[in-house]
């Protein structure tokens, strides 16, 4: 049963022994029954975000799968919030114990920092990839443990930026003078004429990455099947719904439509988590999320009825949706 958002911070116990869900240990891992391909836990309330839901197919589709995942890092409000390494090493282990031919990689975004505006509160960037598409869990978990959530000044995000420069991976210029400023810019994940650059920046492309790939903008492995996983915290930034936006970058800011482009461009289909607080009285991820699903036809059968036709966007309601039914969406979508 989801929590009401009426209820005030105090009604939640936040010292860290225990979380709104009534964990005894937010340390706690998942167990993996590698011979179901299934996730279980121990000593975890599996009722709400993290658990396992017994009895449904997550069985793994043949072939190469990559799976990206897009951490929405900034959260607006103050009160309860995901633990991402731990929400991020269930699903790895997950997605290996599946025995499918996996790769899986970890990006983050923040927002665009502008002078003047309050976009990203601590420094934060428009994308930011931690690691690569690879087969090792190991650099996953590591890369995982050094995610965390920090406020984010106001609360729209680059999540349409993030989707483009990891299914692309073009590089972002902010002040567009053909030179890396660490402070506001994004690498290439390859060097090239056709980048925000002119091909003057080293990419970010790392050749030694166990079990990488080495097309844009991730690693992409040849003949893969690919998915997104859009794990928001709060609305994306754009121009449609009045949003300031940055002026005089190279490329401009994505929008819907255009992550959107470069998403099918990449053959990349995408799942949306909202875990966004509010948005059982704010619809505005949500209706962002399932436009992005319509725009890259994502769809997943999440009645069970036999039909994928539902929009592949999942909702947590204050955490994330239980590892299985994420691994099933991403399955399904891979297939």
């Amino acid at each position: 049963m989801l929590l009401s958002l009426a209820l005030a911070c105090s009604d939640y116990n936040l010292d860290g022994t225990k979380d709104h869900a009534g964990r005894r240990d937010p340390s706690d891992r998942e167990e993996v029954d590698t011979s179901a391909g299934l996730t279980t836990t121990e000593g975890t309330d599996t009722s709400t975000g993290g658990g396992t839901e017994p009895g449904r197919d997550t069985a793994a589709p043949d072939g190469r799968v990559d799976v990206v995942l897009l951490l929405d890092r900034a959260y607006w409000y103050d009160c309860y919030h995901a633990d991402l390494p731990l929400q991020v090493g269930r699903l790895v282990d997950a997605l290996f114990a599946s025995g499918a031919d996996v790769a899986v990689g970890i990006t983050t975004y923040d927002d665009y920092q502008v002078d003047g505006q309050w976009m990203a509160a601590d420094g934060g960037l428009p994308y930011v990839l931690v690691q690569q598409l690879t087969t090792d869990p190991s650099r996953l978990h590591t890369a995982a443990a050094a995610v965390t959530l920090e406020w984010g000044g106001d609360w729209q995000g680059s999540g349409y930026e993030a989707l483009a420069q990891a299914a692309r991976g073009r590089g972002f210029d902010q002040d567009c003078d053909g030179r890396y400023d660490a402070d506001t810019d994004v690498r290439p994940f390859n060097a090239s004429s056709s980048d925000a650059f002119g091909g003057a920046v080293t990419g970010a492309a790392d050749s030694t990455v166990p079990g990488t790939g080495t097309i844009q903008g991730v690693g992409f492995r040849t003949d893969s099947a690919r998915v997104f996983v859009l794990v928001a915290e709060n609305g994306l930034r754009t121009a449609a719904l009045g949003h300031t936006m940055p002026t005089g970058t190279c490329p401009g800011p994505a929008s819907a439509s255009s992550a959107a482009q470069e998403l099918d461009s990449a053959k990349v289909k995408l799942l949306g988590v909202n875990t966004y607080e509010f948005q059982d009285i704010d619809p505005t991820l949500q209706d962002q999320l399932e436009e992005l699903a319509q725009l890259t036809d994502s769809r997943w059968d999440a009645n069970g009825d036999g039909n994928p036709s539902e929009l592949a966007v999942l909702s947590g309601s204050w955490d994330w949706p239980r590892t299985d039914e994420i691994v099933r969406a991403i399955w399904e979508l891979a297939d």
